[in-house]
């Protein structure tokens, strides 16, 4: 099919933050350098980011889906099925900002590589779960870097918790479950390695996933019990 050969990357879509004309944004880079980014070479240089690599990203076609509605509602999901890979938050952000509802919407697969820590960076980190609440329809979203600095498995809820709680709890309004996000987060081995835990793999993620599962209950408790305030207030002010 020739949706499949436009609009398709087997090895994932691979995107870092660059700045044009003093405005964020992202730029689609190849493996190579998307490598080099990580560890810090060619960060940010938009003018020669991949000038330097010996390779460049396989050749995708988006502008086949403005040619009509018909293709458009066709190849739409295939576009947005590929597997979009972010070397931070920052990357993640400036992506999101330029996609409406309609086109979160269509997202199902998305990887995380980096975490902001620096005084600039860290905000990012908040921000990006920020734009992200309309990719409820997400699959997967993997995380494969630390998420913060704590001292147990716990705090590294808590900090995720703090960070994505608009991104999870729309995830939970819209499948009815407070906690639904969890299914679709991955977390890589880099992510809950902090620490002096020696718990195993397995029980590292059930303590992260009960820890951040009481939060997104806890706060859907205080969530009804507003509305159940109001709606109390409400009734009284009405028989008055």
């Amino acid at each position: 099919m020739i949706y499949s050969y436009a609009l398709t990357d087997t090895s994932g879509i691979k995107f870092v933050a660059v700045q044009r004309h003093r405005r964020r944004c992202v730029e689609r880079v190849s493996s190579k350098t998307f490598d080099q980014a990580l560890h810090g070479r060619l960060y940010y240089q938009s003018s020669k980011i991949n000038d330097d690599a010996d390779e460049q990203p396989t050749i995708l076609v988006p502008s086949l889906l403005a040619v009509n509605k018909q293709i458009h509602q066709e190849g739409c999901d295939i576009l947005y099925s590929n597997e979009l890979v972010f070397a931070d938050p920052i990357a993640l952000y400036a992506f999101l900002i330029n996609l409406g509802p309609g086109s979160a919407s269509h997202l199902r697969k998305m990887r995380l590589k980096g975490w902001g820590y620096g005084r600039t960076s860290k905000a990012y980190n908040n921000a990006c779960f920020a734009v992200l609440i309309w990719a409820t329809n997400l699959e997967k979203f993997y995380i494969d870097t630390s998420i913060g600095w704590y001292r147990n498995i716990r705090h590294a809820a808590v900090q995720l918790y703090r960070d994505a709680f608009p991104w999870l709890e729309a995830v939970g309004n819209a499948k009815g479950r407070s906690d639904a996000a969890l299914d679709i987060l991955e977390l890589g081995e880099k992510c809950l390695d902090r620490g002096y835990s020696t718990y195993p793999d397995t029980q590292r993620r059930k303590i992260f996933d009960d820890e951040l599962s009481r939060h997104l209950r806890q706060q859907q408790k205080r969530v009804m019990a507003k509305t159940v305030k109001r709606t109390k207030v409400s009734k009284v002010s009405g028989d008055s």
